[in-house]
């Protein structure tokens, strides 16, 4: 399967820590993996990482969700960048 490691049968995203990034549209991302919230307005959020920064830009975005695990940004999603 493709996001299994074949040595060891574990998810990539685990052993490489890498952040999960689900998109619904342009209105819904989901994202797991991820370390803390670095900045947050209605037209830019930034989103740390092991590895890097996450900076989702828009308008009339918000958190709809938070927990240790995953978030839920909702809004009209124009860009998403990896810094």
């Amino acid at each position: 399967m493709f996001n299994v490691d074949n040595a060891y049968d574990i998810p990539r995203d685990v052993i490489s820590h890498e952040c999960l990034i689900q998109m619904t549209g342009k209105d819904e991302i989901v994202l797991e993996n991820f370390k803390c919230i670095k900045s947050l307005n209605e037209e830019e959020i930034e989103i740390a990482c092991k590895k890097y920064l996450i900076r989702v830009k828009g308008t009339s975005l918000c958190v709809k969700f938070y927990n240790c695990e995953s978030m839920v940004i909702g809004g009209v999603i124009n860009e998403v960048s990896f810094l």
